[in-house]
C-alpha cells in the first residue's frame, strides 16, 4: 500500500501515520511518500516512509511567491507521486485526503494509471466539497477530475454515504476513525495547571488544542469567559493560514474585554512531549467549531487519552454526532456565544460524566479501518 501524504504534520498526518501502522500490523508491505520533516516527533513508524515530496508551503511574505510555489509544488507532488506508482510498480494507492485543487491539470497520468490497473482510494474527510476562491464552473469540473482514478472513498461512518459532490463510480465506505496514542504519565499537567490558575483552585480550565484557525470560533470563546469568572482558556497550537486571524489579534479581544488573566495562547508547534501538560491541565476540551465544519476533529481522538468533557459545536456531521453518541460531553449551537457561556457555566456548576470514552476508545479502531479497505479491493477484482 502506497499512501500519498503532503502534510508534514497535523491532524492529516497522524490520520496517515496510524492508518499505515494499522496496514503494517494487518501483514501489508507500506508505505508513505510525503514531504521531509513528517512527523518528527513520532516513534514506532512500523512503515517506510519515502520523503520525496516538495513541502507543501513556502515560509515567504511574499504573497505572490508563496502562491506561486503552492501552486506549484500541488503539480510537482502529483507528477512524484505518478512517478512512484510507475516505476515501483505499486497497484494500491491510498490518498491521505481527496483534494479538488488544480485537479484539472494534474490528474490526467493518475487516470492513465488507473486504466493500467492501479487502483486507487482516497479518505473523504469532508464529503461536501466547498468552494473557496474559484469560480463555480471551475470548482465542479475539479471536483469530478479529482475522483477521476478514485475507486474507494473512505468516509466517516457517521456521514450519509450518499453525498452529491461525490461521483457514482466511487464506491463510499464507511469506516470508524481510530484514537490517537499519547505518550501519559501521573501528574501530567500539574505544574502546568498550578502556574496557570496559582492559588484559584475554583477555576475551569477549557481547552482550545491544534491549528489557530477561525473556523474553530476563538474569538466567541474569549467573548463567553469574558463573562463567566471561573472560566479560564488556554489555546495552543500553530496559525492555520495566513488567511486566519492571528494569536496577536485574539489577544488583543482578550485585553479589550478584560479577561486577558484568563486568557493563555500558545502560538507554536506543540511538541509531542508537551501535548500531555496541556491536556492534563486542562477540566474541559473545547472544539467549538463553525456550522461550515462538518468532518471529524484530530483533537477528539487525541482527547480520548485523558477522557476529559468535552464542549463541541459544528455542522451537521460525525464530531457533533460523535459526541452526543458516546455522550462525551456537551454539543452546543454553533456561532452562539451566548450557548457556550450557558454551557461553560454548567460544565463548571455540574462536571460532567466521563464514562462514554471507554465506549468510544472500543468502537474507535484504526484495525477496523484499514480491514475495509482490504476487503473492499480483494473482494472487487
Amino acid at each position: 500500500m502506497l499512501i500519498y501524504c503532503t502534510a508534514p504534520e497535523g491532524g492529516l498526518a497522524e490520520h496517515v501515520h496510524y492508518q499505515a501502522n494499522a496496514f503494517s500490523r494487518a501483514g501489508v508491505a507500506t508505505f508513505v511518500i510525503t514531504c521531509p520533516k513528517y512527523l518528527p516527533d513520532h516513534e514506532f513508524k512500523n512503515y517506510t516512509t519515502l520523503s520525496w515530496l516538495l513541502p507543501p508551503y513556502l515560509q515567504s511574505n511574499n504573497r505572490f511567491l508563496k502562491a506561486l510555489y503552492f501552486a506549484t509544488a500541488v503539480i510537482v507532488n502529483q507528477l512524484i507521486l505518478a512517478f512512484c506508482i510507475l516505476f515501483r510498480r505499486h497497484k494500491r494507492v491510498l490518498l491521505a485526503a481527496s483534494s479538488e485543487t488544480l485537479a484539472l491539470i494534474w490528474v490526467w497520468p493518475h487516470v492513465m494509471l488507473r486504466w493500467l490497473g492501479v487502483r486507487y482510494a482516497a479518505n473523504i474527510h469532508d464529503p461536501q466539497r466547498k468552494r473557496l476562491d474559484q469560480a463555480e464552473w471551475w470548482h465542479r469540473w475539479s471536483i469530478k477530475a479529482s475522483f477521476l482514478p478514485v475507486e474507494f472513498g473512505l468516509v466517516h461512518e457517521d456521514f450519509d454515504k450518499d453525498q452529491p459532490d461525490i461521483p457514482s463510480h466511487v464506491t463510499c465506505l464507511a469506516v470508524p476513525y481510530g484514537c490517537y496514542e499519547a505518550n501519559i504519565s501521573e501528574g501530567d499537567g500539574a505544574a502546568l495547571r498550578s502556574e496557570l490558575i496559582g492559588a484559584d483552585q475554583a477555576r475551569t480550565i477549557f481547552l482550545a488544542f491544534g491549528y489557530i484557525a477561525d473556523r474553530k470560533n476563538i474569538d466567541l470563546c474569549i467573548r463567553a469567559v469574558s463573562s463567566v469568572p471561573r472560566a479560564m482558556l488556554v489555546v495552543a497550537g500553530p496559525a492555520a493560514s495566513r488567511h486566519d486571524k492571528p494569536a496577536s489579534y485574539y489577544r488583543g479581544l482578550a485585553a479589550e474585554l478584560g479577561c486577558s488573566d484568563r486568557v493563555r495562547i500558545e502560538e507554536g508547534f506543540i511538541p509531542e512531549r508537551m501535548v500531555a501538560n496541556y491536556f492534563g491541565a486542562a477540566d474541559v476540551v473545547l472544539l467549538s467549531y463553525k456550522p461550515e465544519f462538518v468532518s471529524q476533529s484530530g483533537v477528539l481522538l487525541l482527547a480520548s487519552n485523558w477522557a476529559k468533557p468535552v464542549l463541541a459545536s459544528s455542522g451537521a456531521g460525525p464530531l457533533s454526532r460523535v459526541v452526543r453518541r458516546f455522550d462525551l460531553g456537551l454539543v452546543v449551537e454553533p456561532d452562539d456565544v451566548n450557548a457556550l457561556r450557558t454551557a461553560m457555566e454548567h460544565l463548571i456548576a455540574h462536571g460532567y460524566s466521563t464514562s462514554g470514552w471507554a465506549e468510544f476508545s472500543k468502537h474507535a479502531s484504526w484495525d477496523r479501518n484499514v480491514a475495509i479497505l482490504l476487503s473492499a479491493f480483494s473482494q472487487s477484482r
